[in-house]
């Protein structure tokens, strides 16, 4: 039997990975405004411009960022209409019996 789209797209997992994609450009943000606070120039050998963290963050910052907003819209549509529970309740069906199944052989 052929699953639709929304069945397949693992909305958590593409969530999950574009968040902390999120942050680590936030934390390289981060980073880079504190060596800036702390006196480091950019024309020293490891100054803030020297490795572009600054350039890094932002980039992984807006990639994540535009990316993450519409897999969360995506995934709330999803969720609100009931796309993909009848996949999830044939997978939950699978698993009672195979549980079932399991008891009544002892394992």
């Amino acid at each position: 039997m052929k699953e639709s789209l929304v069945d397949r797209i693992p909305f958590a997992k593409i969530v999950v990975v574009l968040a902390i994609a999120f942050g680590v450009g936030l934390g390289l943000c981060g980073l880079s405004f504190v060596v800036a606070a702390n006196g480091f120039k950019s024309h020293e050998e490891f100054g803030v411009d020297s490795l572009g963290i600054a350039n890094i963050s932002l980039v992984v910052m807006v990639l994540s960022g535009a990316a993450l907003l519409p897999a969360l819209v995506a995934w709330a549509v999803a969720g609100i209409f009931g796309l993909g529970r009848e996949a999830a309740s044939r997978r939950h069906c699978w698993a009672m019996r195979m549980t079932k199944t399991r008891n009544k052989n002892g394992s």
